[in-house]
């Protein structure tokens, strides 16, 4: 693959001497600016597929100008230069959809690594306008017949080679549809209708793949609409059984035979962009830097909780050295939980599962957490009555993923100070399920945070988290084919149910 034109961003002279030497020896074309500013200047005329930048710099810093090069082409690969101390600055440009970052001094191994993965994204996505491209074609030659009738499928009278390709578009494993002008589907393939429960006729796009009721502020079947182009947008669909697909979606007109778009042929691919990023090396790097951060937090509570167990005992106040000793347990535990998350993501470990009785183990669970939720004065309601039967599952796993949960729940009750907290653990055996809900009256979620509690590395709680926990709960629950759904408003607090097959 011929190497791409790369931008190069630092208000350092020496940095951007080395590095355009270096990048023009290894077969770049390199452009250079000294500024944000500047660099938004050359981007636009030249438009370069790679943008090598700093990420602290004068006026406009790198953060900014990641977001603003985003706005302008979301296909752009930005990685980010930083130093060893902004790590937390490095795992918000993650958050923004950088392709990567490295780390000063720059090593030559560790740039041209966060260079091949930019050019193999470039390259993937190539590959997959291709695709698209004939897969248009395909469909037209298939849907000539939806000129005349919006919500008419394939007749019986399609010959052989339609209906072949018509096999084809059901077994291909991404969301296949063509969509009409009032944003209503008039055909899908079979993955789109099994996972979107085939409302085509009575909900439009938005409804459907992203169960809102507003339409989309930045939609590509819009734009191709608009302006007869192809285009791409990344985004997330959510299934009626409440799964959540990050997609890349490509959108391409159809047009009828007097060459008007009457209609927009959607094409979205599911990916993660947190696979990649756990497949390649430099998220290593960044789960140690998050998890420091959480840590350092924790440590510290850890030596106030000493002081004031030392200085408890030394007074003979025994009410101080308790509730420094309260401290010290809390932040061990904590600690004791963030190392463990850490092995969890770290390692793959195979389910080790075996029948449990439901009841007991809901016990066991909430026996985890009571002596804390106690010490914190939040009440805690357990109802476990309709808890009966076995289960089959890995039950430290599973534990360990519901625990993580009660803790989030406790942080959110103590954040909250103006209400009396309470957090309420209801367990359900039905027929084919085992029901675990877990419900507090804290801070509640914005929609924001809502959309991405499960998401690798996002905490709402600023240092003091690590965006572990919740993203290994959701892991675990997946692995034992269950799912997770959460209710939460501003304000109003949150539940998570938790359904596990039985």
């Amino acid at each position: 693959m011929k190497k791409p034109p790369i931008l190069i961003v630092d208000d350092e002279p020496d940095i951007r001497e080395v590095l355009s030497i270096t990048l023009t020896d290894a077969g770049y074309t390199v452009y250079t600016a000294e500024s944000g500013a500047s660099a938004l200047e050359v981007f636009r005329e030249i438009n370069p597929p790679i943008v090598l930048t700093d990420i602290k710099m004068p006026g406009m810093d790198g953060i900014e100008l990641l977001e603003r090069i985003k706005d302008e082409n979301p296909d752009a690969e930005v990685i980010m230069i930083t130093g060893h101390g902004d790590m937390d600055v490095a795992i918000k440009s993650l958050q923004q959809d950088a392709t990567d970052f490295i780390t000063k001094p720059i090593n030559d191994h560790a740039m041209e690594a966060a260079l091949k993965k930019a050019r193999e994204r470039i390259e993937v996505r190539e590959k997959m306008r291709r695709y698209t491209e004939n897969l248009e074609s395909m469909i037209l030659e298939k849907s000539r017949e939806l000129s005349s009738s919006p919500g008419q499928q394939l007749s019986a009278g399609n010959d052989r080679a339609a209906l072949s390709e018509t096999a084809v578009f059901d077994e291909l494993p991404c969301f296949i549809a063509i969509l009409n002008r009032q944003f209503y589907f008039t055909t899908a393939n079979r993955w789109f209708k099994e996972n979107f429960n085939g409302e085509l006729e009575t909900k439009r796009c938005y409804q459907i793949c992203k169960q809102i009721d507003e339409p989309c502020k930045q939609c590509p079947a819009a734009a191709t609409f608009g302006d007869g182009q192809p285009h791409e947008a990344k985004s997330d669909f959510t299934t009626v059984q409440g799964h959540q697909y990050p997609v890349l979606v490509w959108t391409s007109p159809l047009r009828n035979a007097e060459g008007i778009i009457h209609r927009v042929l959607i094409m979205a691919t599911p990916f993660d962009r947190l696979t990649d990023l756990q497949d390649h090396l430099s998220s290593l790097g960044l789960m140690v830097g998050s998890v420091s951060h959480g840590l350092k937090g924790l440590l510290t509570g850890l030596d106030g909780g000493m002081y004031m167990l030392d200085s408890g005992l030394e007074k003979d106040d025994t009410s101080q050295a308790r509730e420094g000793l309260q401290v010290v347990k809390s932040m061990t535990e904590r600690i004791r939980n963030m190392v463990l998350d850490l092995l969890f993501y770290a390692k793959k470990r195979e389910l080790k599962k075996q029948p449990v009785n439901v009841a007991d183990f809901a016990e066991d669970v909430a026996e985890v957490v009571a002596a804390k939720l106690n010490w914190q004065h939040i009440k805690f309601d357990r109802d476990f009555q309709k808890a009966s039967g076995e289960i089959s599952v890995d039950p430290a796993m599973l534990r360990s993923a519901l625990v993580n949960i009660l803790e989030n729940a406790m942080d959110a009750c103590m954040t909250d100070k103006e209400k009396s907290p309470k957090i309420t653990f209801r367990v359900e055996t039905q027929n084919d399920q085992t029901l675990f809900e877990i419900k507090d009256n804290g801070i509640g979620m914005d929609e924001e945070t809502l959309k991405n509690i499960f998401t690798l590395f996002f905490s709402s709680k600023g240092k003091q988290g690590t965006g572990l926990g919740l993203f290994i709960a959701n892991k675990v629950v997946t692995e034992h084919n269950g799912e997770i759904r959460v209710d939460s408003k501003k304000g109003k607090g949150s539940t998570f149910t938790i359904k596990i097959p039985r």
